[in-house]
């Protein structure tokens, strides 16, 4: 329990910034004060440990005749003082307070079956997300392994197919034949004319012809 009524809290709506404000927020703000006192001094404590101080040194002030846990006041009204200052031991680690009710601990098993189902879907989208990338990258994969293929293709195509260039085979087309060497013993230009000139043919009446019966 901690203090719920009448509390001075800031209220921007007001001239002033504050009025006095009633509820459960309020008083659940002096027991997470309380708790962040008592971990600041005790760093070592566990979450249950804090709690069990809490615990122990709660009261039930003037209303005498009380049993923890009360049904309106539960284990008693929060002292951030004596929880800071009393001599008690730090008691077990685990959560004193115990297991939950039935109908929490059902709730409880509902919303862990919800997180199973949650955490199913999850894993199912992911699953199908992961396929989806590796099947995008293995078509990108494809499509660049065809295109290089097409480029290489036609690049040997232009140049005389397979095997082409400068470190490559047969060429399709016929080596041109060796320069013809002129017959031994022939001056130059014997019996061809000279480039640039008219050829020059022997004059068929300035022979002279046979002799007959020799």
């Amino acid at each position: 329990m901690a203090p719920g009524a009448e509390i001075l809290a800031a209220d921007p709506t007001r001239s002033q910034r504050y009025s006095l404000s009633n509820g459960t927020s309020d008083a659940t703000a002096y027991v997470s004060a309380a708790a962040a006192l008592v971990r600041s001094k005790y760093p070592d404590l566990t979450a249950g440990q804090v709690i069990n101080r809490l615990i122990k040194t709660a009261t039930f002030a003037h209303h005498k005749g009380l049993k923890a846990p009360d049904e309106e006041y539960g284990y008693g009204i929060v002292r951030p003082y004596s929880a800071l200052t009393m001599d008690i031991p730090a008691g077990p680690k685990k959560n004193p307070l115990g297991q939950l009710s039935s109908s929490s601990s059902t709730s409880s098993q509902s919303s862990e079956g919800t997180d199973s189902s949650t955490q199913a879907k999850k894993k199912k989208k992911s699953s199908s997300s992961n396929l989806i990338l590796i099947g995008g990258i293995t078509a990108v994969v494809v499509i660049g392994a065809i295109a290089f293929v097409v480029l290489r293709s036609r690049r040997n195509g232009g140049n005389g197919g397979p095997g082409a260039g400068a470190g490559g085979g047969g060429s399709q087309y016929p080596a041109y034949p060796p320069a013809q060497q002129p017959y031994p013993n022939s001056g130059p230009n014997q019996g061809y004319p000279t480039p640039g000139q008219a050829p020059q043919h022997p004059n068929p009446y300035s022979q002279q012809p046979p002799h007959q019966g020799q």
